[in-house]
């Protein structure tokens, strides 16, 4: 009996740091005794002019080893190399560039993925607009669109050509599904053939199972320890950090991701500490030895935007027993899950506080994780599917 197959277009590569609901449904599909092809957005000769920074180089040894294997052979990653790719800037905003950069692609990408066995699949699975065209160029007996943002918010993706390739995308899909409530009425505007309900999940083994080890950087940082991992863009609120972190000087705030924007942000203070990015891998460390997790989003900001996530770090952090700080927007608030919301900055400090000065009960908050396991996402998708 053959196995089954699934293309899986993400926006992120697959050795990223941050692996979205892409990334896990893959894994669990290959849990599942599927073979995976995992296609992730392309890179081009113009992204050189942005800088050359260690997710770049990332991207380019996967495109120059023509993918690389995962999974035990059972997935294979690829990033597309492209002559120029779409974004929100003259000329490459133009629908032409969104509609056939594929065929720009140095090796050809739709090529390759008949080479690789991958013309004709179970299950096709986009959650990257610039990647719709595979609905056209791949053979799929089900397909699936996945809306995880209200992606307006995003400049990339507001161009005219854009807008027009999404309602295409929703429309020629089998299903669309949305990964939070407050995007059910944005989904629907779509005109669907079908949509569903599948919020994201935690890869709850990797998060329970992960080394505890002291990381070396918190050898020489003061404890408690208050953590964050994940994006650090427009969204996250600085101004919420430098405010708590100069009304909790004994408190220690480590902030994990891309440096950039936040050393622009983030005022100098000794009680502040920018560790950069770090592997998925070792995440677990970085969790299980601070005091607390931190969900600091603009909402006030960015309402559209925040109030349409259904938060991943919230069961990640939970997974690792690490009590949560956030925030408060309207997804997070119908989990009804045990993290302390927070409505104004005052809140989140004294939530700090609380959550730093108070015996948690770790069991509590690793069981309300294990609930949001992908592989019962995956497996719901599935059955809705048929597949």
């Amino acid at each position: 009996m053959m196995k089954k197959k699934a293309l899986v277009a993400c926006v992120h590569h697959w050795t990223s740091p941050f692996r979205l609901g892409g990334h896990h449904i893959a894994r669990e599909l290959v849990n599942l005794d599927y073979e995976v092809a995992f296609v992730s957005d392309p890179i081009s000769p113009l992204h050189l002019g942005l800088g050359v920074t260690q997710d770049l180089r990332d991207r380019f040894e996967i495109y120059r080893r023509k993918g690389v294997d995962d999974c035990g052979g059972r997935l294979w990653a690829y990033v597309p190399g492209a002559l120029i790719t779409p974004t929100n800037k003259p000329l490459l905003n133009a629908e032409i560039v969104s509609r056939a950069w594929p065929r720009w692609t140095f090796p050809n990408v739709v090529s390759l993925m008949e080479q690789k066995g991958f013309g004709e699949v179970d299950l096709l699975c986009i959650d990257s607009l610039s990647q719709g065209f595979w609905v056209d160029m791949v053979k799929a007996k089900k397909s699936v669109y996945r809306v995880a943002d209200k992606i307006s918010a995003f400049d990339k993706y507001t161009t005219p050509a854009m807008v027009k390739m999404r309602l295409k995308l929703a429309r020629s899909v089998d299903l669309v599904i949305f990964s939070a409530h407050n995007l059910e009425a944005y989904v629907a505007e779509m005109h669907p053939q079908q949509m569903l309900f599948v919020p994201n999940g935690v890869n709850f083994e990797h998060f329970v199972k992960g080394s505890r080890e002291l990381p070396p950087e918190y050898a020489s940082i003061p404890r408690p320890i208050a953590v964050y991992v994940g994006a650090l863009d427009f969204w996250f609120d600085y101004e919420l950090i430098n405010y708590a972190a100069a009304k909790l000087p004994h408190i220690s705030f480590v902030l994990i991701g891309h440096k950039e924007l936040a050393r622009e942000k983030l005022e100098a203070r000794a009680n502040v500490f920018l560790l950069g990015r770090r592997d998925y891998s070792e995440l677990t460390k970085y969790l299980c030895n601070a005091a607390v997790g931190l969900i600091p989003f603009d909402v006030q900001r960015y309402p559209d935007l925040i109030h349409s996530v259904h938060p991943l770090k919230l069961y990640e952090y939970m997974a690792c027993g690490l009590p949560v700080v956030s925030i408060a927007w309207q997804e997070l608030a119908r989990l009804k899950s045990p993290a302390i919301l927070c409505n104004n900055r005052e809140e989140f400090v004294q939530g700090i506080k609380k959550s730093v000065t108070t015996d948690v009960r770790k069991d509590d908050l690793i069981n309300y994780a294990s609930q949001a396991d992908w592989s019962k996402r995956v497996r719901h998708l599935l059955e809705h599917l048929g597949l």
